[in-house]
């Protein structure tokens, strides 16, 4: 125990010197970097719309000194309201990214590069802390593989315009399969989690594509999906393809690892189980984690939708009118993910079944 604290504690140290580098790298920048060095709050009044909303419009006097470039110091002037709807409240130390246009300087965004590189090497450190050094390696590798491919699949839909479902639908695989790969290893326990996994995938999206077909998308409103210059259905059901693939990988992994255990288990007390035993012990364990994973995903909507949620109650929407706008496509690809975390169960019990008890009167036991 006592060293484990003391491993905790390096690595805090760690990602606390990683802050401090990463905060002083403003000379890498080809943009320019400022830090604030004096806010004073010129003018403050109170502003009211139709509603009765009530707000604080702020002006803020921003004496700022340049890092990287002249080493000089400018003054800007910082309009904003105390909600920080549509804008930032600046403090003293704060870095800012700046942009000169003519004689003149504006604010483009913070500089946050140094908290998130001290995040990532927080999150690299408890996981090297409470995982195996190769599990570990595994799982970054895994997630970094996923990020080059996500960037790749993006890069050839911009420059090439493929169909995209049959792009994306191929990603989902790829995603799947090098997840899996990495984290369960090359056996027989992986094939029957992605097997698994994409049989239950194909059957939801075909349960939702004929559900959809028959009742001609009524009260679904894709054209209310944000920034899509492309066919917004298409893009609402890549984005969902992926989320119901994890939603539902992490279900089929759980029973199959389950089953292949049990199966192990039964090997060294010599015992032998019937297909039907297998498959009450995949509904059981199926059981156990459905709740659990659909009031996670449930609990994401949610804290994705509430704050448009609240501006549009605020505002004096309707409830219907909010259901139709702010929750409706939300809504519908959390009912998805559902649905298929429901499909996982059967699904994956009866294929890890089917096989493992193949496998067992094939091996002879």
């Amino acid at each position: 125990m006592k060293k484990k604290i003391i491993q905790l504690i390096f690595v805090l140290l760690a990602s606390l010197l990683v802050f401090v580098i990463v905060d002083n790298d403003a000379g890498l920048y080809q943009k320019t970097v400022g830090k604030i060095v004096s806010v004073q709050t010129t003018n403050q009044q109170k502003i009211e719309d139709n509603y009765q909303n009530t707000d604080l419009q702020i002006t803020q006097a921003l004496e700022i000194q340049l890092l990287n470039q002249s080493k000089t110091k400018v003054v800007l002037t910082n309009e904003v309201a105390q909600s920080q709807v549509t804008g930032q409240v600046y403090r003293v130390g704060q870095q800012v990214i700046l942009q000169k246009i003519g004689n003149h300087y504006e604010i483009m965004t913070l500089k946050r590069d140094a908290l998130l590189a001290a995040m990532v090497v927080l999150f690299i450190g408890i996981l090297l802390l409470l995982t195996q050094l190769r599990f570990s390696v595994f799982l970054m590798l895994s997630l970094l593989l996923n990020l080059l491919y996500f960037v790749v699949v993006v890069l050839v839909n911009v420059n090439f315009t493929p169909p995209v479902l049959l792009l994306f639908g191929f990603l989902s695989l790829v995603f799947a399969a090098s997840s899996l790969l990495f984290v369960i290893g090359p056996n027989r326990q992986m094939l029957y989690a992605l097997l698994t996994t994409v049989l239950t995938t194909l059957l939801t999206f075909a349960l939702v594509f004929l559900v959809l077909s028959w009742t001609g998308n009524a009260g679904v409103h894709f054209e209310y999906l944000e920034y899509v210059t492309q066919n917004p259905a298409q893009f609402f059901f890549v984005g969902t393809m992926i989320s119901v693939l994890g939603a539902i990988m992490d279900g089929t992994g759980d029973i199959v690892a389950g089953l292949f255990g049990l199966s192990r288990q039964n090997q060294l007390n010599q015992i032998q189980l019937t297909f039907r035993d297998y498959v009450r012990s995949g509904f059981s364990i199926g059981q156990e984690i459905i709740g659990t994973l659909t009031n996670v995903l449930f609990m994401i909507f949610m804290a994705e939708a509430f704050p448009m949620l609240l501006l549009l109650l605020r505002n004096g929407n309707s409830w219907d009118y909010i259901a139709s706008v702010g929750l409706n496509l939300g809504l519908l690809q959390t009912l998805i993910s559902a649905i298929g975390i429901v499909l996982a169960v059967p699904v994956t019990s009866f294929v890890t079944s089917f096989g493992i008890v193949f496998h067992e009167k094939k091996e002879g036991l």
